[in-house]
This record gives structure tokens, sequence and C-alpha cells, in this order.
């Protein structure tokens, strides 16, 4: 019998929540297999380890986890402890969340149903379906042997008659003894993810205790929660992000706030929770099409990151994330991938991982993720100059092998993008690790104290690396210290011998460290290592070793190596264009020679001036000719052609890009940065995805879109066509279009529902229909729910002798209850009617974004498409904003200044 129980009784907006954790490993620790002496930490920074607080000593007056038995004790892992299997789990397979009360675990699963159809079972409502009464009652009525023998044939009957297809939300009540045996046992084949909070966001929650005493419980239960679970979720409030991650630096805007993100409203305050669930969940179950639907919005994205040239990841200690005021954002924005360096050692005498330290690590892998858009590398240091003790060591220390094998367990919980191992530790201890990580990739990393035998032309490395590929390694790192400028050229050499395999191996990663190796950083093809200027100690007059992205960047071009290319907006009028001071400020703040110019013509023959100079790297694409240009394409992503327009052009000089672009239908796959002949034009359009993500960024979670949600377009042009296509890949299958000339509605209509078109692409929803509204005094259709998805294509200024349109939407089509959001993609004027009309009716729930929200956002997977680097997304936000100037050379001063003050670069 299957109980599908009710949501919490709780509202969403008043649970905040956080990020994501995976599961606890078994290892069994063995001895070193080779001499520690020979190989150096990666850092030797100083380590100011953030203090925890005092854990109380008053034991909780009432338990947050309600009826549950506890005895304090962890469980034995060697035996019974969870283990991550190498297979991914079933897409259908059922989800647990645990976690004591106050964690939001309740919320998030009323957020993963009503995404994900799902559906939503309560452990504790499924007790009371199936007994008949609640579980107090039956406590009451019966001695506790009874009740525990009840509570455990209820518990294994839900998990064996829901095993594909739910959430299910466990309470205190289901975690006695028999229910945690139940819960390893289902952990081998379904996710179990156990939900943890910050202990000031509990406190705050349940109105009880202090925090102190919050704190306590949360280190008596860790143990026993992870024991039963094989992922971790950190659930991070929103207060808590900001307190974390908000810059110090008063120069800089505030971007915790946007006035457009969802902390400003309070009905969107689970938005960044919920997209950080999702994707956590999307990666470990393996839902490719959910993840690549987000990834849809940074192209870059659908890349493997070693597939890429020149790749490089900012790597950040752990220590320094524990810090107020790290500005995460900034670091990663000119990087690939974000690797978090474990730096420091449990304290705690107990056995295994304490709580404290767990949770702490999990916090900040939860604070990376709310704040990146790249790939995050977990990285545990081998040599920490923290032990413990009041004051960091000056001399590195080696972390044994059980120190090292908990830190790495904890990881592996996490299911992070990548994680390290540490190739000095034995063969047996790697296996079990590779075996356990899941979908993570694992980064076999190896770095040397001293050269070995030969160096990068001996055959330790080459033996090394052939090690790392039988354990199963998916890429290799290997560095070692530079004692000539000549060994920047010996790694290479060594680079191109493992190229030159006859069999397929694992990525390499190959440098140099010091200051003489700092040019081997700059060459290194993939992940190279750099660092940010601010996490940078060391005086200005000491010879340094590091580099950063921008300076490897420069590297690139001064060395002849890439080639500094021209950009272009091609259009019949687009003098007042933002997107050369969009572009060209971000290729200053990211080290690229490259320049972005108008260019202007009356015919589409103007487009011959752009395609016969040999620098020319591509171009964005204005009116008239997104859609004329077409027929001159040699090939066409499938988005642009499912549009039926253009906005990006994007050269082909290579032959096999030429004959593979078809197939591959994206400028991402060409090569970047390289002048020469062009032989063919790609097209793209990257409309749909600044329309898309600001859709995402406004639809709060009680606007989820499901089969039954319903989109309304306003226009009948180019940018309502990019519209309909944002709504379909978000997954609406009702949507309707509004326009005064009924014919070309018509038209748009046919246009898309003459296509085989499906919602959410990959995940198997029904076929999007798009149907016509004849007039705006007409009700809205009886037989579709009101629409949580508007977007106005039309303009709001007067054209020629046309006045302006003053478009509102009808009242009787804004009946929502529980609202939605509108996008006016017009920014002139900046207050449009529509945009006052939505303001309006906030309090009803209605977010209201404008065209400067959209620019930047399609501009972002336009920097991608053209250079194959990231984008400076909160920095080519600010420059819209400072570049923007009304019809009347007026630039709605306070209105910028405020958005400004209030504003990150995320795309949601």
């Amino acid at each position: 019998m299957s109980m599908v129980a009710r949501p919490s009784k709780r509202k969403l907006h008043e649970i905040e929540t956080r990020d994501d954790r995976p599961r606890k490993n078994s290892f069994t620790p063995t001895d070193s297999y080779h001499n520690h002496s020979q190989f150096l930490p990666r850092s030797q920074r100083s380590i100011e380890h953030k203090a925890s607080g005092d854990s109380g000593d008053s034991t909780p007056q009432r338990p947050l986890t309600g009826d549950s038995h506890f005895d304090g004790v962890s469980p034995a892992l060697s035996e019974s402890g969870i283990t991550q299997t190498s297979c991914p789990f079933s897409p259908k397979a059922s989800i647990v969340l645990i976690g004591i009360r106050g964690t939001g675990k309740s919320s998030l699963a009323v957020i993963l149903a009503a995404t994900s159809g799902r559906r939503l079972i309560d452990a504790d409502h499924y007790f009371h379906q199936r007994v008949g009464c609640t579980r107090a009652v039956f406590k009451k009525e019966n001695d506790g042997h009874v009740y525990r023998q009840q509570e455990a044939q209820v518990f294994e009957a839900m998990l064996a008659e829901n095993q594909e297809g739910c959430v299910i939300a466990c309470g205190a009540g289901s975690m006695e003894r028999n229910g945690q045996q139940f819960l390893r046992e289902f952990a081998k084949t379904h996710p179990v993810i156990h939900i943890i909070r910050d202990p000031e966001s509990i406190q705050s929650y349940l109105k009880a205790w202090d925090t102190q005493k919050v704190q306590h419980f949360l280190d008596l239960s860790g143990p026993i929660y992870r024991g039963c679970s094989n992922l971790e979720f950190f659930n991070l409030s929103e207060a808590r992000s900001e307190l974390v991650c908000k810059d110090t630096d008063s120069s800089v805007p505030s971007h915790r706030a946007d006035l457009r993100s969802p902390v400003a409203v309070p009905f969107l305050t689970l938005k960044r929770v919920q997209r950080d669930f999702l994707r956590f969940i999307a990666f470990v179950t393996g839902d490719d099409a959910e993840l690549n639907s987000q990834h849809a919005s940074f192209p870059l994205s659908l890349l493997p990151v070693e597939s890429r040239s020149y790749t490089s990841a900012v790597s950040v200690p752990f220590s320094r994330i524990c810090e107020k005021g790290m500005d995460i954002e900034q670091l990663e924005f000119t990087a690939d991938a974000f690797e978090l360096a474990v730096d420091v050692t449990d304290s705690s005498e107990q056995s295994g991982l304490s709580s404290r330290l767990a949770d702490s690590i999990s916090e900040a892998v939860a604070t990376v993720r709310r704040n990146i858009i790249v790939p995050l590398i977990y990285h545990v240091e081998s040599y920490t100059t923290y032990t413990g003790s009041s004051t960091p060591s000056q001399t590195p220390v080696r972390c044994t092998d059980e120190t090292y094998l908990d830190l790495v367990r904890h990881g592996l919980r996490l299911s992070t993008g990548f994680l390290t191992v540490d190739l000095t530790r034995d063969d047996k201890t790697i296996a079990q690790i590779i075996s356990a990580s899941g979908r993570t990739r694992i980064i076999g990393h190896f770095e040397a104290f001293r050269p070995l035998p030969g160096g990068w032309d001996g055959d330790g490395y080459v033996e090394i690396y052939e090690r790392a590929k039988r354990l199963g390694c998916d890429l290799v790192r290997l560095c070692q210290p530079a004692e000539t400028p000549e060994d920047n050229l010996a790694v290479q050499r060594f680079r191109h011998r493992i190229q030159s395999m006859p069999t397929a191996s694992p990525s390499l990663i190959a440098f140099n460290t010091g200051h003489l190796g700092r040019m081997s950083r700059c060459f290194n093809p993939i992940l190279s290592p750099v660092t940010h200027p601010s996490l940078v100690s060391q005086p200005s007059n000491q010879l340094r070793s590091y580099i950063t992205a921008r300076e490897a960047q420069q590297a690139l071009y001064s060395s002849f190596t890439l080639d500094p290319m021209e950009f272009f907006v091609f259009g019949a009028n687009t003098t007042y264009s933002m997107s050369p001071a969009m572009h060209n400020t971000a290729f200053k703040v990211c080290g690229l020679p490259h320049k972005y110019s108008i260019h202007q013509s009356p015919t589409l023959r103007g487009l011959n001036e752009l395609v016969e100079n040999q620098y020319f790297g591509g171009s964005s694409v204005s009116l008239p000719y997104k859609t004329e240009c077409i027929p001159l394409l040699h090939s066409m992503s499938a988005h642009a052609r499912a549009i039926g327009a253009v906005n990006t052009l994007i050269p082909i000089r290579n032959r096999d890009d030429l004959d593979n672009a078809r197939l591959q239908e994206s400028s991402i796959f060409l090569e970047k940065s390289r002048a020469g002949p062009i032989l063919g034009l790609h097209g793209d359009n990257t409309d749909w995805i600044g329309i898309c993500n600001c859709i995402r960024r406004g639809l709060s979670p009680a606007n989820a879109v499901r089969a039954s949600s319903t989109g309304l377009v306003i226009g009948s042009g180019g940018m309502a066509r990019a519209a309909i296509y944002s709504m379909i890949h978000l997954g609406v299958q009702n949507i309707f279009v509004y326009n005064r000339t009924f014919a070309n509605a018509e038209k748009l209509a046919h246009h898309y529902n003459r296509q085989d078109l499906h919602s959410k692409e990959a995940r198997g929803s029904g076929r999007p229909t798009v149907r016509i509204l004849t007039s705006s005094s007409d009700p809205w259709p009886t037989d579709f729910k009101q629409p949580t998805i508007i977007v106005s294509g039309i303009p709001a200024h007067s054209i020629g002798t046309e006045p302006a349109p003053n478009f509102c939407v009808p009242t009787q089509w804004l009946e929502s209850p529980t609202g939605g959001v509108v996008v006016d993609l017009a920014y002139k004027p900046l207050n449009t009617p529509l945009m006052k009309q939505t303001r309006a009716l906030s309090h009803r729930g209605w977010v209201a974004l404008d065209g400067l929200d959209v620019l930047p956002e399609q501009g972002f997977a336009q920097f991608e498409l053209f250079t194959g680097r990231r984008a400076p997304r909160r920095v080519m936000r600010s420059i819209v904003l400072k570049e923007y100037k009304d019809d009347e050379g007026n630039d709605d001063h306070q209105a910028i200044q405020d958005r400004l003050q209030q504003m990150d670069g995320q795309p949601m």
C-alpha cells in the first residue's frame, strides 16, 4: 500500500536552506606507499583556523529529534558504513531525506516533489495512515518495546513499497536503531541524503534553546545521521550566505541583495536553495537532461573542462573560505574550475572526523557552490601547517592516512564534480576511494618535493602516470619544482610523450612549481593552477611563484600562442548598442587583447567586410539581419534552427571544424583565438538564454514549472520567438501568444507547432503547444491555468510617427493566485508601463524584470561562444547599467544606482 503524505504545514518561505553534501564511506587506513619526505605540500602559507566556539555542556531540554532514541554513539563504519557505489543510482530511485528538526528537509522535499514529479511521502504521516494514530499517541498507549516494533514494521514497509518515484522525508521518529539499519540497507541502492544546517539558523527557526545547545546536539547526532546516509546537503540560508560572502570593500557593490535576485522578495527566499538542491539531485542521480538544461545558459558547461585548451583552476584554501567577507564569485570569474583545498586537520581526540569540522567543510562547499558556475574540485592537502594547536606550525606536517581518508570520505559525501587522490598513498586505499567515487571524477595528484631521478625526461613520472591510469583515475596531475628554465621545456616533452601513447589515457595536468616554473603553468593546457591577488600575502618586493588567471591569459597572447581577435555588432542601426562597452570591459578584466566594435551597414553585403578580415573572431547580429543572414551560414546550432533567427556569428577556419560543424551543432566546439582565412560561418542564438535566465531568476519555487503551467508571450517578432523557445526549454507546455496583428501571431504559432520540440528537451515531457489570444478584452481560457510566466517583446517607446504603445497586461490575465514573473524586453524607458503595473502587484507575488536584466544574460553566453572563456558576469552587468541612457540622454540615475549597489553575477 502506497501512502502519499501531505506536504509540511509550514510554508516554503518560512524555511531557508543550504547546499549539498554526499555520503560517508568505509576505508581501511594503510601504510604509505612511498617515502613521504620526497613530497611537498602544495602551499606553505600560514593557516588562520577559524574557531568554532564552545559546544556547550548543557544537554538540550527537549530533543531536536523528537521521539527518537539515540545512544550518542556513532555506528561502526568498517562494516555497516555507507559506501557510494561506482554505478549511478537508477533515475527513478526514490530519494530519502533525513536530518534533525529545523534543517529544512520538509521544504526541500516539497521543492523536489513539485519540480520533479516525484510523490512526496512524509514518514510521520505514513505512520499515522498505516497505524491509525500519531507516533506520540501510539507511544503513549503502548510500552517502548511495542512502539519500537511497530515503528520498525511501518518504516520497513514504507521503504519497501516506495522504491521508485518518491521523495521520502524522514522525521526523528524514523531514526530508531532498526530505522538506522533499514536506512543503511536502503542507501546501497538509493540516495539517502543527510540535511544539515548551521546552528544559528536552526535556533532561529525553532525559537527554542540557545545556539550552543543546538551546536552540542549537532555534535552528538552528526555521526549517527552520517552513518545512515550516503550523501550530505548543507542547507545554506540566505542570511548565512550573505554573512560569509559579502565583500568587505565598501567600494565594491554588495551582491547579496539584488532587487532582481530571490533574496529581495519574501516568496523568493528559497530560490537559490531550490537551484542548489535541484542541481545537486540532478548530479547524484545522473539526470543529464536536467543538468544540460541548466548548463545551456553557459555553453562552456556543455563541454568537459579537460576537453578545452588552456583552462585554469583557482585554488582557495578552506581556511580562507571560513573567513568573513570572502568574495567567492570574484575569485572564480576568470577561472574554469574552483579548487577547494582542505588545509586543516581534525583537532578532536575522538576517532574519525568530528561533526564540527565535517559541518564546517560541508558549509564551505555549500557556500562555494552557491557562488560559482564552474566545476568544483575537492582537494585534501596531504601536508598542512595546522595540526590542532592554537598557532600554525612553521613546518608543514603530513596528514596521517586515517586523517586523510576521513577528509576524503567526507568529500565523497559532498559529490563535487572532481576530487583528488594523493598518489603517494597505497594502491588499496586509492582503489577504494575510486570505487566509491560515484559520478565524482577523480584526479590523481602527485607533487614532488624535489625532482625525481631523470626529472621529466626520466621514467619516474611515466610510471606514476601509468599507475594512476591502472587504478582508474580520470585525470592525472603531476608537478615538481623547476630548478632551471629548461625544466619548462622538459615538461612539454613529457606531455608530448604521454599524448603519443597508443591507447586512450587519462587527461594530463603537468607543470613545474616555484618561481622558475611559472612559464610551464601558462602553457599547461588543462586546469593550470592559478591564484587571485586577494589571496596573496607575499610582499610585492619578493620573488613570487604564483600566477593569476589574467596573467596566464596575457602570456598566451604575448607569446603569439593565441591571436588577438576583432569582434563586432552587425546591423542596420547599431549606434546605441551597449554591447561594445560590455564586451570590451570584459576583455580587459580577463586579460584578453580583443576588440569589439560597431559595424553598421544598410545591406547584408556589409557582412563581407567582416568575413574578409583574417582577425575576425565573431559578431553579434542585430535587426534586420537575424533572419536574412541564415542562407549565408554553413551551420547553425539547434537553438538557432528552432527559433529561426541568429544573433551570433562565429567564423570556421579549421577544415575539420568545417566538416564537423553540422554534426556538433554548436560553435563552442570551434577553435578560438586563431587568426587566418575563414572557410565558413556558424550561427547561434543567445537571445533565448537571456530571457530564460531572467524567467528562472524571477520564478518562485511555488511557481515551479509543471505540466499544467502556462506562459504568455506579447508580440510576434524575433524576440517573441526567442521567448517562446525559452519557455519550451524550461518545460512550459501551454504557451499563449497575443499580438495586435492576428496574422503575425498565427505565423509565430505555426512556426513552433509544426516542429517536434519537447519540453525540457530530454526529460520526456509532453509536446508544447502555442495558442493565440484574439483580443485583450477576452477572459483567460477556462481550460488552462492563469499564466505565471509573461514575456513582452514589444517596444515601449515611440518609433517614427508611431506613438508608444503603453501596453499593460489585461487584469483578467493576471489572476494567478501565486503571482509569477513578468519579463519586459524593452528598456527605453526603463520604467515601462508594464513594469509599473507588475511592481504594483508585487504584494501578490509578481516579479518584474526588464531589458537591462536580459542584455547581460545573453551577453555571458555570447562571450563564451566568442572566446571560449568564462565571462566576468558581475563586471558585464555593471557596465550595462553604467552605460545606459534613455532616448533623452538621461540615465535614470537613482534606479541605476540602486541596481548597481545590489547586484551579483549569478544566473538566477
